[in-house]
């Protein structure tokens, strides 16, 4: 199989909409998977040579290294107060693949840098707020300690659900195999994004299992959502600015365009999917996504290894 067609998962044609999950978890507990990404060959805009296009992908580039930490500070930091073991394994597969997603985008930050898309001091601050958060909740007695650790899983599950309902739009939405994209970071992407899929469920059972309740769930999602729909396209906006190779700003109708010719994921219809995350009854499971569809990915993945089972060809 050609790598560049590799990218449409097999037996289907692009699919207009996500598929809702059958699975609420994978059979299994969530492991890491070890990568080998070829990242210092992309051009500066690896995706249909197209600025807004490339860099609402390097958006997740910037934010995700801290955000992930930050996600596993929230899970490490719950761990004594998760008693059900098979909950603490899915703990520690998540704090792997989430180490495995911060060094990749981290080497994709280092070869924006490259062209000249330097964020080090922005980043160096968020970095530096994530510590210190980290080690003041960490300082405080209990209660107060479960009340702050429970607020921060409740944050990583609501990101968690803004980042499994963008993945399951990247991964059964996507017309890569039939565009100008550069295989490395669409593989990259697709891995990331199956991943996402198959972990959504672990900080929302967490945050119920050391008793969490509906009110701070919702009470983190709405700064949340707020951030990161107004944030992200004027995240990409000042990204365009400094691409020296970029012309023009972002553009919410270049963006709709570029969406539903399968390029980028949707802002407009993961908005639309925060109205699941409000419902008292929600799981992660019931987002549209195919956990199915990820795990077929993840099983075939170019490289992506370390796959449960055998290898399928």
């Amino acid at each position: 199989m050609c790598r560049v067609c590799s990218l449409r998962p097999k037996g289907r044609a692009r699919l207009r909409g996500p598929m809702t999950a059958t699975l609420r978890r994978p059979p299994e507990p969530v492991a890491p998977r070890h990568t080998s990404f070829e990242l210092d060959t992309p051009r500066v805009h690896w995706l249909v040579d197209d600025a807004q296009a490339t860099h609402t992908f390097n958006v997740g580039n910037l934010l995700f290294p801290t955000g992930e930490r930050f996600f596993n500070d929230s899970l490490r930091n719950a761990l004594p107060y998760v008693t059900d073991e098979r909950i603490r394994t899915e703990i520690r597969g998540f704090l792997g693949q989430e180490v495995t997603h911060r060094n990749e985008h981290e080497r994709c930050v280092a070869r924006m840098e490259e062209y000249g898309i330097d964020f080090r001091r922005e980043l160096e601050l968020f970095e530096s707020f994530r510590r210190r958060l980290n080690d003041r909740v960490n300082r405080l007695p209990e209660p107060f300690r479960k009340q702050a650790v429970l607020f921060m899983v409740a944050t990583t599950a609501a990101a968690e659900h803004f980042t499994a309902s963008l993945a399951g739009y990247v991964l059964a939405d996507n017309t890569w195999a039939d565009t100008d994209v550069d295989p490395e970071m669409a593989h990259l992407f697709l891995w990331h994004a199956s991943e996402e899929i198959e972990h959504r469920h672990v900080a929302y059972d967490v945050y119920h299992h050391i008793g969490g309740g509906y009110l701070r769930r919702v009470a983190a999602m709405v700064p949340l959502a707020g951030l990161i729909l107004v944030g992200w396209p004027l995240l990409t906006s000042e990204v365009m600015r400094r691409d020296p190779a970029a012309k023009g700003r972002w553009s919410w109708r270049a963006h709709v365009r570029s969406a539903r010719r399968g390029e980028v994921f949707s802002l407009v219809r993961s908005a639309w999917d925060l109205r699941l995350y409000f419902h008292p009854n929600h799981h992660p499971g019931d987002l549209p996504g195919s956990l199915e569809q990820a795990l077929e990915y993840l099983s075939t993945a170019p490289s992506v290894l370390g796959h449960r089972g055998p290898r399928r060809s």
